[in-house]
């Protein structure tokens, strides 16, 4: 089945389709003219309101698609692309995309878990991993699906891990938040494995090539990472959460401890932060940014007046992961 027909299928959903209308409303923000959504694709115009959306939602993304055919990669469809008119240098003349790669990525956008800006999704792993995932977040209250609001329920989300008030929520920072949920998935799972034998061999149908996709959408500039060898990742990382009783992973416990609430160290605490998740999504902690929070941490509980100090959680569990 190509990605096309397998997106049209999500689409048959009454549910999905009203689910995803944010995400190709933000795909279409810099296309929203006088009160319209207005696409061009070489010599034809489409015009589309935004009540008219959710009716007009299959014809809406073939008419992007076919822009690009015509027109080349655009970030309607390919996030991480730079416009021809911003820089025309970077294209050649045969560089055409491919139909099924376009639909890839509307693929990948619109089955997506999204929130804010950013739209998350894990590619390459069997549907039936990652239909369960969406449920499980539906059941659990961190995935909203109806019709007055949707995407995740980030009050609950940051609840359930105890994540510290006021912590902005960057791309690598949402990133890492969302990867831990699906360790969670994960573990669940496993637990329902052992006592119904229902789902046979499911940690094993995720495939060592599974990867973590991250769109953001951001009105200024839109990108796209792919974090590949997503189990690897899971098994380093969360190894220990998957064979405990804590309903908190220690990776969790530990990055989130190092942040700081103060507002004279927010901001550089979360860059630091951010910048640390980033080389963790990508398997190996950086030592000179995680030596940088752990000194500016110290710093400040050292300095502030108040009597109790709050350490580092879980560390000694994260730094055997270091080799």
């Amino acid at each position: 089945m190509s990605y096309k027909e397998m997106l049209f299928k999500f689409l048959e959903n009454d549910i999905n389709t009203q689910y995803c209308l944010p995400i190709v409303k933000k795909l279409l923000q810099a296309n929203f003219r006088g009160g319209n959504f207005v696409i061009t694709a070489s010599n034809e115009k489409m015009i589309v309101a935004p009540n008219e959306m959710k009716a007009k939602i299959q014809t809406v993304l073939d008419f992007i698609i076919k822009k690009a055919l015509l027109e080349g990669y655009n970030v309607l469809v390919t996030p991480c692309i730079i416009s021809k008119e911003q820089a025309p240098n970077f294209y050649l003349e045969e560089e055409v995309p491919k139909s099924e790669e376009l639909w890839r990525f509307l693929y990948l956008l619109l089955t997506g878990v999204h929130c804010f800006d950013y739209v998350l999704n894990i590619e390459n792993a069997p549907a039936k991993v990652t239909e369960s995932f969406k449920e499980w977040l539906i059941n659990k209250n961190y995935l909203v699906t109806g019709a007055e609001r949707s995407g995740l329920n980030v009050k609950e989300l940051l609840s359930s891990l105890n994540i510290p008030r006021g912590l902005t929520l960057e791309e690598f920072i949402m990133s890492f938040i969302f990867l831990s949920y699906f360790a969670k998935f994960w573990k669940d799972m496993q637990e329902r494995i052992e006592i119904a034998r229902d789902f046979g061999k499911f940690l094993l149908e995720i495939p060592d090539d599974a990867s973590l996709v991250v769109f953001v959408l951001s009105r200024q500039k839109k990108r796209m990472y792919v974090f590949p060898r997503l189990k690897e990742i899971m098994t380093k990382y969360y190894g220990d959460f998957f064979i405990g009783d804590d309903q908190i992973p220690s990776i969790c416990r530990f990055i989130f401890s190092l942040y700081i609430s103060d507002a004279n160290y927010r901001k550089i605490c979360v860059g630091i932060l951010n910048k640390l998740l980033y080389y963790l999504l990508q398997g190996h902690i950086n030592g000179e940014l995680l030596s940088r929070a752990v000194e500016l941490k110290t710093n400040y509980e050292l300095r502030k007046k108040e009597y109790k100090i709050f350490g580092l959680h879980s560390a000694q569990q994260i730094l055997t992961k270091l080799g």
